[in-house]
């Protein structure tokens, strides 16, 4: 099994455990913006497999370096993208807009580094994934980081207004993304 199949094989494996650990109800998991990110996601990666299969980069003294750092970067997404999930449990929704659920805001495990793990793990699993399969269409991954610190930024203010001062003392705390 190569590299580019073992790696997609992680990323597929991820967002069928996103799917079937997800708490909402089907209509809510599948809307407009939802599919579309999902699908702009698969788009890049199939995109960033071809670059790689067919218009390599040149091989240097530094390739294996490369390739070993982008696993690394790779792995620690997986394993932080599954421990933020699991923190979240019962509290699992869009922040600020499931909020009948989330009573209490979450600041323990990932969440005590990171206001964000989850969009700082998928960054990872994602430039990782390009990094290590030393694909030149890795700024196709810039707008989808962008995207997700709008994301991030957009559900601070949602937070903000339900958990009020508790949250902006968290925010004074701890980073955004690290």
């Amino acid at each position: 099994m190569t590299l580019i199949t073992l790696l997609t094989l992680g990323i597929i494996i991820i967002k069928v455990l996103w799917i079937r650990t997800e708490l909402r109800f089907a209509k809510e998991r599948l809307n407009f913006e939802m599919l579309k990110t999902n699908s702009i996601e698969a788009l890049i990666l199939i995109l960033q497999i071809l670059a790689a299969i067919y218009m390599p980069l040149p091989q240097g003294p530094l390739s294996l370096l490369i390739t070993v750092s982008g696993i690394g970067m790779y792995l620690g997404g997986f394993i932080l993208a599954i421990w933020a999930k699991n923190v979240m449990s019962k509290s699992w929704g869009v922040p600020g807009v499931h909020h009948k659920k989330q009573d209490k805001l979450v600041t323990d495990g990932p969440f005590g580094f990171s206001r964000n793990p989850i969009y700082l793990a998928f960054i990872m699993l994602y430039f990782g994934f390009a990094i290590a399969i030393q694909s030149w269409l890795i700024i196709l991954r810039i707008p989808l980081a962008i995207y997700f610190y709008k994301s991030a930024k957009k559900e601070e203010e949602n937070l903000a207004k339900i958990f009020g001062k508790e949250y902006l003392d968290y925010k004074k705390r701890v980073p955004l993304f690290i």
